[in-house]
């Protein structure tokens, strides 16, 4: 593993709401370094137990060094952190250092639009639960999508004491999916228009793919982009023949995962509620499982729609 393919994987690590920088990685794979904001102090003495730095869970324990030479450490403090990263994406604290000033940290990560300004797209946005400031200088890039609520996008900027974000770029990312469900009903007449697959809206125009003869209660396969309200305009459908509907399988993109820095818990997969638990098969090949990252998810599916995932992998 390369110190270039580290410095991705520990970047990938925190940027799950982290808004912290890695600004060097040791030799051991898993030593991490970066800057952040303290954000919560445990209430024991001696600063032991969980901090929350720049959005990261860092454990300190009595033989974390605390260096408070240029500061004291309290909230709204800039640190530089260095530990080493458990799987679960926390950090345990080898040393903190309270640094002097509010120095420039430049972020970038990937969310979802949670708020928009009431007039026009200047002023302050939520994304993924994070105050992203935009001015006439942001360079804002919609040609995957438009600017609305529930779209996803990449976030580039500075990041403030108080960890909202200037944003400097911000690129609107297509929300692409594959799934495979039951052909529940078809356009009246021809094949241009909507279809019901799996309980989901499928429009299909004249550039979808379509490949086989589709007829209602047939299995297909389909590739696509997701719209905000969760229908799916369709670039290929592929039927794969009868059957009564199975454990969904489908690909998406990470739009959410469960607080605290624990992958256990409900994700939200290109609009879909997936349910993990301890049982689920979680495959990651080196990887890491972040908002904005494309995962494959299988499982079964819940009478409210929501999906209970058996395995998910992480796709490149």
């Amino acid at each position: 593993m390369t110190s270039k393919w580290l410095r991705v994987v520990a970047i990938l690590a925190l940027a799950l709401g982290a808004f912290s920088v890695v600004t060097g990685l040791a030799d051991d794979d898993n030593e991490v370094e970066f800057k952040g904001v303290i954000q919560k102090l445990p209430n024991t003495p001696g600063f032991i137990g969980d901090w929350v730095v720049g959005g990261q869970t860092v454990h300190v324990n009595n033989t974390t060094s605390i260096d408070q030479e240029e500061g004291l450490v309290r909230m709204g403090a800039m640190v530089k952190v260095e530990g080493t990263l458990r799987t679960d994406g926390s950090i345990d604290a080898k040393e903190i250092e309270v640094l002097e000033g509010a120095e420039e940290i430049e972020v970038e990560f990937t969310g979802t639009i949670e708020k928009l300004p009431t007039t026009g797209l200047i002023g302050d946005w939520m994304v993924s639960g994070k105050i992203v400031h935009v001015s006439s200088t942001t360079k804002i890039v919609a040609e995957a999508g438009p600017v609305i609520m529930g779209a996803m996008v990449v976030v580039t900027g500075t990041q403030r004491t108080d960890g909202s974000i200037d944003a400097k770029h911000i690129v609107v990312k297509p929300n692409i999916v594959e799934f495979q469900g039951v052909i529940e009903n078809l356009p009246t007449t021809g094949l241009i228009g909507d279809w019901r697959i799996g309980g989901k809206i499928v429009h299909v125009s004249s550039l979808t793919r379509i490949e086989g003869t589709p007829v209602v209660g047939q299995r297909a396969e389909v590739h696509g982009s997701m719209r905000v309200d969760g229908s799916i305009d369709a670039s290929k459908i592929e039927i794969e023949g009868e059957g009564e509907q199975e454990d969904p399988v489908f690909r998406g993109t990470i739009q959410s995962l469960p607080p605290g820095g624990t992958l256990i818990g409900d994700w939200m997969v290109s609009g879909r509620v997936v349910h993990v638990t301890a049982d689920t098969r979680l495959q990651s090949k080196g990887g890491t499982f972040v908002v904005g990252a494309t995962v494959k998810v299988r499982g079964r599916q819940m009478s409210d729609g929501s999906v209970l995932a058996v395995k998910i992998q992480l796709k490149r």
